[in-house]
């Protein structure tokens, strides 16, 4: 069990500070800024120096005064610079005795940067081409020292007065409201804010620039009077903050009875920054967010509204649980982020009952299931020592799998008495710190039960357990827990790991779930198994089940009883897809699983599918082309069929579900390749973009769309109107849709050019990871990105180094999804001699995720064809003339409803080669004349388009090699299709993949 180390970077504690008063006034002629900051203190010892945290902070003068011995002062005679520990140290000629009347005056010069943290200036352009300047703060985790000098750690609180000097008629905000404003002769102005409570240095802020504004204020029926709250956004954009602001107002209220403690400032300010690394930051009374995270366009996409909903009270609830009471050190971050993320469903639970919240948290949390079942996890309770580790436990398992725990914490204990201890726990730690141990001894105590105990193996323990079910007769399984790992190769000391697991059985003939405690390894259970039954009903806990054949066939069956609800299904679907990758179970069980989903109606179900069949298409995307084309097959079927029932447009008043699932089996239907759907979203696209009619492309089929479009394209055109769709829409949420579709271009062309939009100053900062996150789509994208890492790494390093998460989500979408062994070979061989420490727990993630894929891949590609065979998806008839093959299609087409896809070679893509899919909805391809001619004639010239981009990538490959480019492209398999039996597994081949297995110590 790992136990959290201490930091070894904290500062003395023999002094302390107690208030600080600053004043910052920026210069924006050389991007630089003039500080003052005088701190009263208390020294504890005497001393003849003192240190305390600063970054990239020029220190012009240094004096300490005693203000109670009649103006008795020190001035500092140097000051050293401890770059590696972000230090400063005063040193004075004579000895600074024992008081706590000590005032500190610092003067200083500092940088007013563009790394998106620490003081930094952001730019925008208003829909009238008007320029305005923005200069903000961003202060998590150790980011304040940029700005001042000060004990920048979350244990040291201390109450804050702030004077900003800005030109006259700009915004100017802080935490506090204004309590005065002075006219300079000069055209500036002085803008005093009100005192701070006692709080941490990081959460800090302000704001200056050109910015609008709408307001509304809370009832005051708790508080004992009205809270103003306010959204400001960039000029032009205010009206877009309405949704966000009347979530603000009602999250106040909320929190204040929940906690039963007033809002303890007398404003709230929630502001849309232009330029914003995280998607929000909780400071106190000046929230800030990306504006795409704030902001919300009238007739904006549905799932948006749920997401602006989930961040807007994340960080509201932060008011109190993380500002009110604080984490002692950053190894207790897990705590306040998952805290705040499940109060956040909670509210939003109460808010909107019709949205069906958990069933969207528990689509949420498959991300950080997936990365918690690799050995370079870590626990939620992670012990940190210096900022780069900081940073990078600002991750899913911090956020997602703390909120996990805490909901299964809340199943076991209830909702109510959880937040009956929470309460409790914040009345009593308010204006201070705690950390991890002191909330489940205060649930303990409200509870009456053994919650640290209960806790401590899920937050001090890395991973989580599978719980394998075997049946011994009808009446009897044994239940066994193990780790679960998605490569499947748990050794020998593993075996031995256990968890408190609250099994949440429940079964046809009793529909409430008992919350059996199994806390050992095995547990023998009378259950009627002639019957289906199914463990974490309502998928409140956080592992995953591995059931016999039968009784995951009799769980399908029971998918139309309406017994298991969306989050049960959701569940139960997530967990196979998990099993097949770690090879508990082969990857046809998933595929025959699918069958169940097909008279789904859940949006949030076929949401999950979506995202299962992109995780399998993604390891299996350099096999050979029938394969690929065979399972897109078995996706087309899946989501033409609710296209067809659907229809592309929105009846008047329909439910938001129902949007979303014709958006989403668009996109998918039309990813496949279905010739109706690209040719509906072709003629679509070509009314928005060429006849501006708006009514053509309602705000939520754009994406699906735009990506349909690009994957289909056999030019530039309708990529640059994507992108001047982007230079010309001032709306965020349009501007990220287009970005976010680019990378689909899977032409050399395309990507490169998309790698190089990326980079332009064209794209912010923040949005480049945006830009190319979808270039792992393809092939041809694949293998640019991971070249553009390696090519520009210097400078994305020295870059962004200081960017919260860049690297590692860079790194992140550069090498996740590979499945080759040469590409693991390279990627070990780049890092190698690189400093990762900013970024190595991300890294040996990645590596093991790339391991599991090979495993996966070498273990299973057989099993899938097989099944594709089995079940009609994949038929080898190479020597098949293309008449021939147009006749079986057709003789195939009038037995059953679909089509074959068959295994095509080249010359099968002649002008008179069948295409699979049927024509017009009927299943049959009757004759090629019409509107089913010019669709076939569509795929046939997609196919051919495909390989021209391939044999166009391939060329210029070898051309780059042929001029000495360092990158070597040459593997022994082919990335563009052409079939090639995998490696047998031989001794060799057995030891060679046991090489990459290895112990990553952080």
């Amino acid at each position: 069990m790992t136990v959290p180390k201490r930091p070894s970077l904290i500062l003395q504690r023999s002094i302390i500070p107690i208030h600080y008063n600053l004043k910052i006034v920026p210069c924006p002629i050389n991007y630089s800024f003039l500080g003052e900051c005088s701190v009263e203190i208390c020294i504890a010892e005497p001393t003849l120096g003192i240190t305390l945290n600063a970054k990239e902070l020029n220190i012009q003068t240094a004096v300490a005064r005693d203000h109670l011995l009649n103006g008795y002062s020190v001035t500092a005679t140097s000051v050293s610079y401890n770059v590696e520990e972000e230090t400063i140290t005063l040193e004075f000629p004579q000895v600074l005795h024992v008081s706590s009347s000590w005032i500190l005056d610092v003067t200083y010069i500092g940088l007013v940067n563009d790394k998106l943290n620490g003081f930094y200036r952001s730019v925008y352009t208003d829909a009238n081409n008007n320029v305005h300047q923005l200069t903000t703060t961003q202060f998590q985790s150790t980011h304040a020292r940029r700005a001042f000098p000060c004990w920048d750690e979350p244990s040291i609180k201390a109450t804050f007065s702030l004077t900003l000097v800005a030109p006259q008629g700009v915004t100017c905000l802080s935490n506090m409201s204004v309590q005065s404003r002075t006219l300079l002769e000069n055209g500036m102005q002085e803008v005093s804010f009100m005192k701070t409570p006692i709080m941490s240095t990081y959460l800090l802020a302000w704001v200056i620039g050109d910015l609008d504004y709408i307001e509304a204020f809370t009832s005051g029926d708790f508080n004992g009077e009205q809270v103003r709250c306010r959204v400001y956004a960039p000029v032009g954009l205010a009206d877009q903050g309405h949704y966000s602001l009347d979530l603000a107002v009602k999250s106040v209220e909320y929190f204040s009875r929940l906690f039963n403690i007033p809002y303890p400032l007398p404003k709230l300010d929630l502001v849309a920054v232009p330029d914003f690394a995280p998607g929000a930051m909780e400071n106190w009374g000046l929230i800030t967010f990306r504006t795409y995270a704030l902001l919300f366009e009238e007739y904006g996409p549905q799932d948006r509204k749920h997401e602006i909903a989930a961040t807007v009270i994340h960080e509201i609830s932060h008011q109190w649980f993380g500002n009110l009471v604080t984490m002692e050190w950053w190894s207790d971050l897990w705590l306040f982020e998952g805290f705040a993320t499940h109060l956040a469903y909670i509210v939003v639970d109460e808010l909107f009952p019709d949205w069906d919240i958990w069933s969207e948290f528990v689509k949420a949390i498959q991300e950080v299931l997936k990365h918690d079942s690799l050995r370079t996890s870590h626990p939620v309770e992670v012990g940190v020592a210096n900022p780069s580790e900081i940073t990078q436990i600002f991750d899913e398992v911090s956020y997602m799998k703390g909120a996990s725990v805490l909901r299964m914490l809340s199943a076991w204990l209830g909702q109510d008495q959880l937040l009956l201890g929470v309460r409790k726990f914040i009345h009593k730690y308010m204006w201070g710190n705690a950390n991890t141990e002191d909330l489940w001894v205060t649930l303990a105590e409200e509870c009456k039960v053994d919650v640290p105990g209960f806790m401590s193996k899920w937050t001090r323990q890395t991973g989580y357990p599978v719980l394998l079910v075997t049946e011994l007769d009808e009446s009897t399984i044994l239940v066994r827990q193990n780790i679960f790992l998605s490569t499947g190769d748990v050794r020998e000391e593993e075996e031995a790991l256990a968890w408190p697991v609250p099994l949440g059985l429940m079964t046809a003939t009793d529909p409430a779930p008992r919350n059996i405690m199994m806390d050992t390894k095995e547990m023998v259970l009378k259950v009627d198994t002639t019957q289906w039954y199914k463990f974490n009903m309502g998928q409140t806990g956080f592992f995953r089940v591995s059931y016999p054949s039968k009784a995951l066939d009799l769980l399908g069956q029971a998918f139309g009883t309406k017994q298991l609800n969306g989050a049960n299904r959701i569940g139960l679907l997530t967990d196979v897809a998990a099993l097949v990758a770690s090879g508990i179970a082969p990857t046809s069980s998933f595929l025959t699983l699918l069958k169940y989903f097909e008279d789904e109606q859940n949006y949030l179900v076929w949401a999950e599918v979506s995202l299962r069949l992109q995780e399998l298409f993604a390891v299996w995307l350099e096999q050979p082309k029938p394969v690929i084309d065979a399972l897109k097959e078995v996706q087309r079927r899946l989501f033409t069929k609710i296209v067809k029932r659907l229809g592309w447009d929105f009846p008047e008043g329909e439910d938001p579900s129902t949007v979303n699932l014709r958006a989403v089996a668009i996109r998918f239907a039309g990813r496949s390749g279905d010739p109706e759907i690209v040719a509906e979203a072709r003629r679509r696209f070509t009314t928005f973009i060429k006849d501006k009619d708006v009514s053509a492309l309602p705000p939520d089929l754009r994406f699906p769309v735009f990506e349909i479009i690009l994957r289909t394209t056999q030019g530039v055109e309708e990529y640059m109107d994507i992108v001047n769709y982007y230079r010309e829409s001032f709306v965020p949420a349009e501007k990220v849709v287009a970005l976010s579709v680019l990378g689909y271009g899977s032409s050399l062309e395309l990507v490169q050019r998309t790698l190089a939009f990326a980079m332009s100053p064209e794209v912010r900062t923040q949005d480049i990871l945006t830009a190319i996150a979808t270039l792992r789509s393809s092939v041809v994208g694949r293998a640019e990105l991971w070249d553009f890492m390696r090519q520009h790494w210097d400078m994305l390093y020295e870059r962004h180094c200081d960017d919260i998460g860049f690297l590692d989500y860079f790194v992140v979408l550069s090498i996740e999804s590979f499945s080759t062994l040469e590409r693991y070979q390279e990627v070990q061989a780049f890092f190698a001699n690189k400093d990762t420490s900013a970024y190595d727990r991300i890294l040996a993630t990645c590596l093991e995720g790339i391991r599991m894929n090979i495993l996966w891949l070498e273990r299973d590609c057989k099993d899938v064809e097989r099944w594709l065979r089995d079940n009609g998806y994949l038929v080898d008839d190479p020597s098949s003339s293309a008449s021939e093959n147009v006749g079986q299609i057709e003789a195939v087409s009038s037995r059953q409803e679909g089509v074959v896809v068959k295994s095509l070679t080249r010359q099968d893509l002649s002008p008179s080669a069948a295409s699979d899919g049927p024509v017009n909805g009927g299943g049959r391809h009757g004759t090629h004349s019409g509107v089913g001619q010019q669709l076939l004639q569509l795929q046939q010239d997609q196919q051919e388009h495909e390989l021209r981009m391939q044999r166009e990538y391939q060329l210029q490959l070898q051309q780059q090699r042929g001029h000495g480019h360092g990158h070597n492209h040459s593997h022994s398999h082919s990335h563009f299709g052409r079939s090639q039996e995998p490696r047998p597994r031989t001794l060799e081949r057995e030891m060679e993949l046991l090489s990459m297995s290895g112990d990553y110590e952080f």
